[in-house]
């Protein structure tokens, strides 16, 4: 849509150049004085087309954003509703849920946003404990788990105040199994061996080192010179004495 509205306003750009200087072709200042407004006119209407299209995709977009957000949101709760209607979560969340009706009484909020509060809680933080393995996180979701499960042992019947506790502290191993994992790995440490420091005394003892090995050099190559010279005139001496 863009190029297409880029093209159109170019091909009216071009149009307008060519009937100016066919209109006032013979008067080049009111020619380049048109010519001036026309690209002004050109610069205002692009510049009002991109900030149009940007205003209506921003609004498309935080549209449908809002519209995911509000959905998810609520698929989640009625997700969470479902889940803490269930038989087996009933273990838990009833007595949970009995402790806070029992307590919220004289508390600003309510007992059905203290609870509304709590079901929401706790798969925030395993989420973000599964993402970010935040020690923090971990700690909120310790302090969660102990706290339900102390509800669960103080609202649930007597007779039935250890099982009901005990399913309490099985569930959250269970989802703790995940929050915790990677825990026992060690982190791998990488040792870098660091390089040789060399001082300035010894880079000067090793500059010395080197300079006397080549004078070493040296003198073992003049002293052979001298050797072979030696031998040559040696030679020469017995040919002229024989």
């Amino acid at each position: 849509m863009l190029v297409k509205v880029a093209d159109w306003i170019v091909d009216q750009y071009e149009q307008l150049q060519t009937w100016v200087s066919e209109r006032f072709g013979d008067d080049p200042r009111k020619a380049d004085a048109v010519k001036t407004g026309i690209i002004i006119a050109c610069i205002a209407a692009v510049t009002i087309t991109v900030i149009l299209l940007i205003w209506l995709a921003v609004t498309v977009l935080g549209g449908l954003t809002l519209a995911v957000a509000q959905g998810l949101a609520a698929g989640l709760g009625w997700a969470l509703e479902r889940v803490a209607d269930w038989n087996l979560t009933e273990v838990v969340t009833k007595p949970v849920h009995d402790y806070i009706i029992a307590h919220t009484a004289g508390l600003p909020a309510g007992a059905e946003a203290i609870w509304s509060a709590w079901t929401l809680t706790g798969p925030i933080l395993w989420l973000i404990c599964l993402l970010t393995k935040s020690w923090g996180v971990r700690l909120a979701w310790v302090l969660y788990g102990a706290g339900t499960v102390a509800m669960v042992y103080s609202a649930s019947p007597v007779g039935g105040q250890l099982l009901a506790t005990g399913v309490a502290v099985v569930y959250w191993a269970v989802l703790s199994v995940f929050v915790f994992r990677g825990i026992s790995r060690r982190p791998v440490v990488h040792v870098h061996s660091a390089p040789d420091v060399t001082t300035p005394l010894q880079q000067l003892r090793q500059q010395l080192d080197e300079q006397l090995s080549e004078v070493r050099a040296r003198i073992g190559r003049v002293e052979v010179a001298s050797d072979e010279l030696a031998a040559r005139r040696a030679g020469s001496r017995d040919d002229e004495d024989s």
